[in-house]
């Protein structure tokens, strides 16, 4: 403190100021002698901040059957500084999310521009079809590491809640070294959307479809999800046009399993468009691509685990195996955004027609039990978990190859997409082609998520997602989108 100000302080004082006075004057007012701003000044105002929601999604390692990331952090980054959207270790199985996104944070961020971010991650596991033995198989990157995801067009947060969509792309990420170790450069793909199309099956504009988790609060208006795979609980919003399906917006109770679509509202916040309830308090679901089967009707299902929510799951069960056994299950195809009318096969999925390389759900009103046991899949694959399943749903999935003839958007049509020749879905069913069936409705998408600006031309490498089945011997899937590789 300058001797000018020592003396408006003992000014202050002698004309009668308390000694509360006396520390407001003398810091922030000077007594009447011009406080500056600088130097412990009247402090900046708060930065002005914008909703944003934070997506994950993958483009496909053919071979992968699950591959989880152990995410310590996350930042955005701009020319003055960052901004943490992840600050609490999180667990993301990639795989599940190939040809479509998950939110795994809601954040407040500064408005400005940003030009990347930093990820920090400790861990990876994977399980996946040896190239060579075409078994399943496992293996893990336990060293940390870091990655700086330079955004290759900068992102400006203005007023309108936005999504921003972190693509990463597997296949251009893992390595497989000489010596049969994996390494990881993570090579993501930034997409962003502003609110406003009010699509659940829209990621890049605040969409979010059948996030999985469990409900940890309940309100007149609204509840928070707790997902396994998200940094954080999401609040979600519900009104007169929100539709349930097993539940009601009266009956939502803490310790049920949800499957939530919701978009992103001009507000900022998430309104739940559907809300399926999958298991009642103290039940369990789990995710996952079948790997193997035994008995018949119903069989006993191996599944490499890509998700779960309820009771006794736990992430360090993703990309292991459980073991699925059914009793009086009912078999359910969950068609939400995948058109099954005028095929000319009948799509079929019940205990005498599941099959492995399909993915699926399968629901408990019992708890997953923990286990620890090696050798469930191809002898080779820790089995983590069991449950008794008395639902399971057929779930759309992602594959890639190389087209046969030209796609048209918004025109019905059918191709025959070849698969890769080292392809986990190949090395599990046998098939190296599927054929797949495009409705009007199924979402055709270039290399950036964006409606191409011409047709995809035959020979090109695309990535569909949709419902697998086996017809009569024929795998055939139906698109709900498909997108330029």
């Amino acid at each position: 403190m300058g001797m000018r100000a020592v003396r408006q302080v003992l000014h202050c004082f002698r004309t009668g100021l308390g000694p509360g006075s006396l520390v407001l004057a003398a810091m922030l007012t000077g007594c009447g002698g011009g406080g500056g701003t600088n130097g412990g000044g009247t402090p900046p105002p708060p930065a002005v901040t914008t909703p944003v929601q934070i997506n994950m999604g993958d483009a496909p390692a053919d071979w992968m059957l699950a591959v989880s990331m152990n995410i310590t952090s996350m930042s955005m980054v701009r020319s003055d500084g960052s901004t943490s959207v992840i600050s609490t270790p999180t667990t993301m199985e990639m795989v599940r999310l190939t040809g479509t996104m998950q939110p795994v944070a809601m954040v407040n961020l500064p408005q400005g521009t940003y030009t990347g971010a930093n990820l920090a991650v400790s861990s990876v596991n994977l399980s996946y079809m040896d190239p060579y033995t075409f078994l399943p198989v496992q293996a893990a990157i336990s060293s940390p590491f870091s990655a700086h995801v330079n955004f290759s067009t900068p992102i400006t947060v203005g007023t309108t809640p936005m999504a921003i969509g972190f693509d990463l792309n597997l296949a251009k990420s893992l390595v497989l070294n000489t010596d049969s170790t994996f390494s990881m450069t993570p090579v993501f793909h930034v997409t962003t959307g502003l609110q406003g199309s009010g699509n659940a099956a829209d990621p890049m504009n605040g969409g979010i479809q059948e996030m999985m988790g469990v409900v940890s609060g309940v309100t007149s208006s609204g509840f928070t999800l707790s997902s396994m795979q998200a940094a954080q609980n999401f609040n979600f919003t519900m009104n007169s046009s929100t539709v349930f399906n097993g539940t009601t917006m009266s009956s939502l109770s803490n310790g049920m399993g949800l499957l939530v679509d919701a978009t992103l509202q001009p507000d900022g916040t998430l309104l739940a468009t559907r809300v399926q309830a999958m298991a009642g308090s103290g039940g369990s679901m789990g995710a996952g691509i079948i790997t193997g089967i035994s008995g018949i009707s119903p069989p006993t299902l191996t599944i490499a685990m890509q998700n779960g929510a309820g009771n006794g799951v736990m992430s360090s069960m993703l990309t292991n195996g459980i073991t699925v056994t059914m009793s009086g299950a009912t078999f359910v195809i969950d068609d939400g955004i995948v058109d099954l009318s005028n095929l000319p096969f009948a799509p079929v999925f019940d205990a005498n027609d599941v099959y492995a390389g399909q993915n699926v759900m399968p629901i408990s009103s019992s708890a997953m039990m923990s286990s620890s046991m090696g050798g469930g899949m191809g002898g080779s694959i820790m089995l983590a978990g069991s449950m008794t399943a008395t639902g399971l749903r057929l779930e759309p999935q992602g594959v890639s190859g190389t087209i046969s003839s030209t796609i048209i958007g918004g025109t019905p049509s059918s191709f025959t997409l070849t698969l890769p020749s080292v392809c986990a879905l190949s090395a599990l069913t046998g098939a190296t082609t599927i054929t797949v069936y495009q409705q009007q409705s199924t979402v055709v998408l270039n290399e950036t998520n964006t409606p191409p600006t011409s047709n995809i031309g035959a020979g090109s490498t695309v990535q569909v997602f949709g419902l697998l089945f086996n017809n009569g011997g024929q795998w055939v899937m139906v698109a709900a989108r498909i997108t330029a590789s």
